[in-house]
């Protein structure tokens, strides 16, 4: 999506495939449904998803949620526990389709292990955060957004012509989290930090961002440098 700026904004879907049983982090954006449904039908094929993990309800993360129950019936929404199902989630999404999960507790789906945390940036009180053990990818919602200065293909951030800078990343964090200017910096920083010292994080995966596996510790780096700019 291309803001007044110039610059544009992902919206991205991941999926794991995870060996007959696909996991997928939020599903898009209903803007983008006929582009998402069909990549989704081209990556899977035959092979249904067995769940969706909600990073929260906002419209651009849960807007292809009915399409991909009515293609694929069995498969499973897994929501934060923090989350109000009767305010947030859509009428007709049924009560034997969803699951909650807690943060600070991990479960295993499609034999897959999958971490739950507290977002640390968060627009909505019900966001989560989901780590998968196995390939070290954090899925952080909208945190580590970034804006392009021109359209990005489906690739990772060291495949992208320029690297991810702070200036991308300031430039997003400042529209996406208002509130920032009035949050101590230094405390947000602080509290990610934590976040990255108890995890091998070897991919980051924003919805709002191409996921970033090319220098972590660089890419770290320049969101805290980026949240300082745009904090208190």
């Amino acid at each position: 999506m291309k803001g007044a700026d110039g610059y544009f904004e992902a919206v991205r879907v991941y999926i794991l495939l995870n060996d007959g049983c696909p996991l997928l982090f939020d599903s898009g954006s209903h803007i983008h449904r006929r582009e998402i449904m069909a990549q989704l039908r081209e990556l899977l094929g035959a092979t249904a998803p067995g769940y969706v993990f909600l990073t929260h309800t906002e419209l651009p993360h849960t807007g292809n949620i009915r399409a991909i129950l009515d293609a694929w019936p069995e498969t499973q929404l897994v929501c934060s526990s923090a989350i109000l199902p009767h305010v947030e989630l859509p009428w007709w999404v049924t009560a034997d389709q969803v699951q909650y999960a807690y943060a600070g507790t991990e479960g295993t789906y499609g034999g897959r292990s999958i971490s739950f945390l507290d977002g640390i940036l968060k627009d909505q009180p019900g966001t989560h955060w989901m780590f998968d053990n196995r390939t070290g990818t954090l899925f952080t919602a909208d945190a580590f957004g970034y804006l392009y200065p021109a359209t990005a293909d489906l690739v990772f951030d060291d495949e992208l012509e320029d690297s991810v800078s702070c200036d991308w990343l300031k430039r997003y964090h400042e529209a996406a989290f208002r509130f920032l200017p009035m949050v101590n910096g230094a405390k947000v920083n602080a509290d990610i930090a934590r976040v990255f010292k108890k995890r091998d994080v070897k991919i980051i995966a924003p919805t709002h961002g191409n996921a970033m596996r090319g220098n972590i510790e660089q890419c770290l780096a320049r969101f805290k440098q980026a949240i300082l700019e745009t904090s208190a």
